[in-house]
């Protein structure tokens, strides 16, 4: 990859140099368990809890190529975008205690040129997570999807994805190992909400994902309202199924008593996709002027608790994207 990438890590941290590049990790926080590392030339970060130890979650912050779609806005005001709210945000998370910060420059082929900075904050249940994308000579288009991929890779998974993330308690691929060969379907740990219900995404080689409204309008103008025609969206063409309530995907682990999971606002299609054993947030970082900032928010869940005890941490995290999923 021809990315260019800085990291700097602010508030109490520990750098460790190693060979082939620099590791940089978060210090355990009293407030949280969760500590971030940051790891192959920052490209990737690991994640672990000390209240589940025998897990590692891993994240990659950039991959594949964007989906876009309309026009450059011309003007803040046509993006709806407030500058000083944008940089008060980001001043807030810059602050904040036990902060890594990722700065990755994004220049290569079939990319415009931008600059990502991100925000990492470990908390009790999870991590708070602000992407901020700052533009150059051009602007993004009104859409302008990036992957960010969520990896729970178990014991069974390829040696090499294991050491981004080894993660049993909510790893499909280890669950389907100890399946009988002979069964009709396979187990699913992964979750969306649905109409209100939480619901399981179908496990199987395939990738499968669904649409967050943001996606259907969005799906719906690059189709010209004619869905059918685009029956499989993203970088590994995921099967859509049913549309879901919003963006929060999650893993819960066998006995339905810890939960890990995602969500980032302006999300438009999540997909559940193997044999990384990971889940997929396609965000829409798009709208932005020539020489502009755009700031989403974001989080990732990982604590003990049941999938209603996530839907309704989610919602006061999140009010503004959960009113169609919390009653």
């Amino acid at each position: 990859m021809s990315t260019t990438m800085e990291s700097t890590i602010v508030g109490a941290v520990l750098a460790l140099t190693c060979l082939g590049g620099i590791a940089l990790a978060s210090q355990p926080s009293a407030k949280s368990p969760i500590t971030v590392e940051l790891v192959r030339g920052n490209g990737f970060a690991t994640f672990t809890n000390r209240a589940q130890p025998d897990n590692r979650i891993g994240y990659r912050f950039h991959e594949h190529t964007p989906i876009t779609h309309g026009n450059v806005p011309a003007a803040n005001k046509d993006a709806d975008i407030d500058p000083d709210a944008t940089a008060k945000l980001e001043s807030s998370f810059a602050r904040r205690p036990d902060v890594t910060v990722n700065r990755i420059k994004v220049d290569e082929k079939d990319w415009t040129p931008q600059v990502w900075t991100f925000y990492l904050v470990p908390v009790a249940d999870g991590i708070d997570m602000l992407l901020v994308v700052e533009t150059a000579d051009l602007g993004l288009n009104a859409y302008y999807g990036v992957q960010q991929c969520f990896r729970m890779s178990g014991k069974t998974n390829a040696e090499w994805r294991r050491t981004i993330a080894e993660t049993p308690a909510f790893s499909e691929y280890d669950l389907w190992k100890g399946e009988a060969t002979n069964a009709d379907s396979k187990t699913s740990l992964t979750h969306v909400l649905r109409k209100g219900k939480w619901q399981v995404l179908p496990a199987g080689a395939d990738t499968v994902g669904a649409r967050t409204p943001l996606g259907l309008r969005i799906d719906s103008q690059r189709t010209g309202g004619k869905l059918e025609t685009m029956p499989k969206v993203g970088p590994y063409e995921a099967r859509m199924l049913e549309p879901i309530d919003s963006g929060l995907i999650t893993r819960a682990d066998r006995q339905g008593t810890w939960v890990c999971g995602i969500y980032w606002d302006r999300t438009s299609h999540v997909t559940d996709h193997h044999p990384a054993d990971c889940l997929h947030a396609i965000v829409n970082i798009g709208g932005i002027p020539p020489k502009s900032k755009r700031a989403v928010r974001g989080k990732i869940y990982w604590f003990k608790g049941t999938l209603d005890d996530l839907r309704e941490r989610w919602g006061r995290d999140f009010s503004h994207g959960s009113k169609r999923a919390v009653p």
